[in-house]
């Protein structure tokens, strides 16, 4: 056997083995999200919360509001608008958001399920679909057991990301100096739904 066909064929077998191991490697991810453990946090950003929503806002005021008609009376919250001045000019807020993939096919075992990377459910080969959840974070001192909205002092922001902030690591507690831990408000399981 010529030193070429030997290569070629150590070349196929270390090809083979990290394919399986991939594959092995893919399927216990799917099969421990599956399983109900966290979906992994993607981001967490400053946008903006609404108090009476109890929900992290991407713009300065809620979308609860119909079409606007009159901008005017939308401002004063006047007329078919008195409820709207609570859901206007938003305070920042930081939340985390998790990005769901489940699949779409209702009749799948894996419906609903977390699958943890975007593609195809691997169960019943069927296209998925994706969705955001934003929680409020928090920002936790386990030394003086104290929570915080601020992610404070010396945190560090993902400067590739210029028009949002996006956090990369929290900073030290104002009070007592120790590092704080970014907590998200809504906690659960997968498969994700809006009540966790």
């Amino acid at each position: 056997m010529s030193a070429t066909r030997r290569f070629a064929g150590k070349v196929l077998h270390v090809c083979t083995f990290f394919c399986i191991v991939f594959i092995f490697t893919d399927y216990a991810n799917y099969a421990v999200a599956g399983e109900g453990k966290d979906c992994p946090k993607k981001k967490i950003q400053l946008h903006f919360w609404c108090e009476v929503c109890k929900e992290i806002r991407e713009f300065k005021d809620c979308d609860t509001a119909n079409y606007i008609w009159d901008y005017k009376k939308y401002k004063a919250g006047s007329g078919e608008y008195t409820d709207a001045k609570v859901h206007q000019d938003l305070p920042e807020g930081w939340g985390c958001q998790r990005i769901i993939y489940s699949c779409i096919n209702k009749d799948c075992e894996a419906y609903e399920k977390c699958i943890p990377h975007p593609g195809i459910c691997e169960v019943c080969m069927d296209d998925i679909t994706s969705k955001k959840i934003w929680s409020k974070v928090v920002f936790r001192c386990a030394a003086c057991n104290k929570d915080h909205d601020h992610p404070g002092a010396g945190h560090q922001l993902d400067e590739r990301i210029e028009y949002i902030p996006t956090l990369v690591t929290p900073g030290k507690c104002e009070d007592c100096g120790k590092p704080l831990e970014a907590v998200c408000t809504k906690s659960g399981t997968c498969p994700h739904v809006p009540s966790f």
